[in-house]
């Protein structure tokens, strides 16, 4: 029978190759067309290879690598796994490491706790007012050691800490800045005295390399201090002398006869009890202010009853501020002048002939119009607060709590005020920031991250 639009050629048709994925024998044949049948366009390929059989006018072989006109044979692939090769070996080795040394470590670094240390200066790092403000750290543990001193800078207008550096490794120490110039800072710890860059922090000499002083330095706090009138730091050696060291300078000379003479009965070879005389006497407050023409007087609301009240009296009389406040009193800064400075006059003013230097009084704030005041909390709490007064007008501009008593205050060149609140009972990782305009705002030193870092 003949087909339409194809030629039929019996005989004998040849082996064929197997099919991928088939067996030897597969079906024999294949059909193409040159034009396809009544207009259907024609196969562009046929099943298997014949050596002879149905096929096209044009008598083309197919190629043998082809399957049915849709490409090249699928492939068979392989499932891909996943190998964690030396990484599946490592991260038990990483999780056990952070569980014996990471976990420790945030943990003790959540608990850390800072004592801000009174004696600090203030100085400016590219322009800004910078205070250079020294504590006693402990709680970090791992990479860092569990006690340290260290001493921070902090930008007394954004309140951020510039730089932050360790001094020394003690469980019990003091350190103080006692100068501080436009390049180089001077920081006593009972190990003696360190020259450090006020850019950084890093240690430029000390103890015993300071040119002029060398392996004569004495390892006490009391050995060093600073003299306004030379404007340097004046220290006694191992072997008794005296050498003084300008600000902003790195080489001591010897000292001259009246600085000898000056400072003799207020350097101690021995830093034992010397630390806290230089630490303390700070804290100094009164129940009564006077500030241009207005007094502050702090006093009971009447007898036996808790609290008391605040009265400004002034030249339109006198006003009661809203109370009722508990344990009430006013800050004062306190300057000290080493006994061999005073004046005759302050010498008749000191209480004693063994005292070792001059407390001078200022009611704090006074420079910007303010009076600070601080309280408690409750009529028995021990937690404190700290609120700042218009000196004209008795109006609270202010407040911030304190948790501790004030330990000093201090005063910026630009205005701003620094009142730092810290004991050996309550640690205080911050301290209390005053603006000029009367901002209050609590600036954190030393609390370190989850690595531990502080700066």
């Amino acid at each position: 029978m003949s087909i339409p639009g194809m030629s039929h050629h019996s005989g004998h048709q040849g082996q064929q190759t197997p099919m991928p994925g088939w067996g030897k024998t597969g079906t024999g044949g294949g059909w193409s067309g040159a034009s396809g049948a009544r207009g259907y366009p024609a196969p562009s390929s046929s099943f298997g290879t014949a050596g002879s059989g149905i096929s096209g006018t044009s008598g083309t072989e197919p190629p043998a690598s082809g399957l049915g006109g849709f490409g090249d044979p699928v492939v068979p692939r392989r499932r891909r796994r996943f190998r964690f090769g030396w990484l599946g070996a490592l991260l038990p080795i990483l999780f056990v490491g952070f569980m014996v040394l990471g976990v420790p470590r945030i943990a003790m670094s959540s608990t850390s706790s800072s004592e801000l240390l009174p004696v600090g200066a203030f100085t400016q790092v590219d322009g800004r007012d910078v205070v250079l403000m020294p504590y006693g750290a402990d709680g970090v543990w791992i990479w860092d050691d569990v006690f340290q001193i260290r001493l921070a800078a902090v930008d007394v207008v954004a309140g951020e800490p510039i730089w932050d550096v360790q001094l020394n490794e003690d469980l019990i120490g003091a350190a103080g800045v006692i100068a501080a110039g436009s390049q180089y800072l001077y920081v006593v710890t009972d190990y003696g005295l360190e020259i450090r860059s006020v850019a950084d922090g890093h240690r430029v000499a000390g103890p015993d390399d300071i040119e002029g002083l060398g392996a004569d330095y004495l390892a006490a706090y009391g050995a060093y201090a600073y003299d306004p009138n030379l404007n340097a730091v004046v220290m006694i050696t191992s072997l008794g002398e005296f050498r003084t060291l300008p600000v902003d300078g790195v080489t001591a000379t010897p000292s001259d006869a009246p600085t000898v003479n000056a400072w003799q009965s207020s350097l101690f070879a021995d830093s034992s009890g010397a630390w806290m005389y230089l630490d303390s006497d700070w804290d100094e407050t009164t129940d009564s202010v006077v500030i241009g023409d207005n007094r502050f007087d702090y006093g009971p609301l009447s007898p036996g009853v808790p609290g008391g009240i605040v009265r400004l009296t002034g030249p339109d009389g006198t006003v009661e501020l809203p109370g009722p406040i508990y344990n009430g009193e006013f800050l004062l800064e306190v300057t000290k002048t080493p006994a061999g400075l005073l004046s005759p006059e302050q010498r008749e003013q000191m209480s004693t002939s063994g005292d070792q230097s001059y407390l001078g009084h200022s009611p704090a704030g006074a420079a910007g119009g303010f009076v600070l005041l601080q309280s408690t909390v409750t009529a028995n709490g021990d937690e404190y607060r700290l609120d700042v007064l218009d000196a004209a007008t008795g109006e609270v501009v202010g407040s911030m709590p304190m948790g501790e008593e004030a330990t000093r205050v201090m005063t910026a060149p630009g205005g701003t005020i620094v009142v730092v609140a810290s004991s050996d009972d309550i640690y205080a990782d911050s301290f209390v920031l005053i603006a000029p305009d009367g901002t209050v705002s609590l600036v954190e030193v030393g609390v370190p991250d989850l690595l531990g870092r502080r700066a």
